[in-house]
């Protein structure tokens, strides 16, 4: 029997030690990288926060069917209009501006288009082959005092997130009586613009000029008052607006375009359009 050298055994226990002692660094560091995976993931879940959006105001959409739907709307300067051609049977339509806001706008089936009205004021539109069809929108001013408010509401969802996490009942209650309160005041400012602008609109009439008639043919107002001529003569050309008490001298109105006239004392006027003796209508100043 050959017994080894003390050297030799040495050597192999020293290589068994090593190999040993590797393994167990791998494992070490294996652990140290578990570790930091789960305190960061830790950390992020504690950092991470919840962010409350206010819905956004979607755009006011008129639907075209046989007619439009709503027929009037009340927004506020800056705010889109958008169109939605629905009509039954599938057809495509002409979308018209009668005070030329955009140039006439086909839309198909399913298709849209929109307009953002930036002035204040009263705006009609129409279809092309079917004016009788016809819309306004009515545009107020004072959205900024109306964003305002709105923009505080979502400030407010946002600094109390911390309480509504700590007591949801109680927050919960306070925002409801925080929004309430919110919307009550927007409904008020709303309301507030919208007798505002009946007022100043309450005094104004508006006559409608067709190829061989005025529409309406009689309108009663008191002094002070104006009345509108406005053309939706088909197919497109001018007319001409002829006093016959002589009020003003004749009036060729183009087109989609006005002319106003105030009625400043009493008495009954009838107006007609040159070259068409059949289209007269009758203003009765009281």
């Amino acid at each position: 029997m050959v017994i080894p050298k003390r050297s030799s055994i040495q050597s192999w226990k020293t290589g068994g030690f090593k190999t040993e002692d590797r393994n167990k660094s791998i494992i070490f560091a294996l652990l140290i990288v578990a570790l930091l995976i789960t305190s960061t993931g830790f950390a992020a879940a504690k950092e991470a926060t919840i962010v409350v959006k206010s819905a956004d105001t979607p755009d006011n959409r008129v639907v075209i069917f046989s007619a439009f739907s709503p027929e009037k709307i009340d927004i506020h300067s800056g705010e889109s209009v958008t169109w939605i051609n629905f009509k039954k049977p599938k057809a495509p339509v002409v979308l018209v501006s009668a005070d030329e806001l955009w140039e006439e706008t086909t839309l198909n089936y399913g298709k849209a288009f929109s307009f953002t009205f930036e002035n204040p004021g009263t705006y009609s539109f129409t279809l092309k082959d079917n004016p009788d069809i016809k819309g306004t929108v009515t545009v107020l001013a004072g959205e900024s005092q109306n964003a305002s408010s709105e923009n505080s509401v979502g400030t407010t969802v946002t600094a109390e997130k911390a309480q509504v996490q700590s007591n949801p009942d109680s927050s919960m209650k306070n925002l409801e009586v925080k929004n309430k309160e919110n919307v009550e005041n927007k409904e008020n400012v709303k309301n507030k613009e919208n007798v505002k602008n009946k007022e100043n609109v309450k005094n104004k009439e508006k006559i409608a000029i067709y190829s061989t008639t005025l529409t309406p043919n009689l309108i009663e107002i008191e002094k002070g008052s104006t009345v509108s001529w406005v053309n939706y003569k088909r197919p497109k050309g001018s007319s001409v607006l002829v006093s016959e008490d002589g009020l003003w001298e004749k009036q060729t109105i183009n087109y989609g375009k006005a002319f106003s006239y105030t009625f400043e004392n009493s008495g009954t006027y009838t107006f007609s359009l040159e070259g068409v003796p059949e289209a007269k209508a009758t203003v009765v100043v009281k």
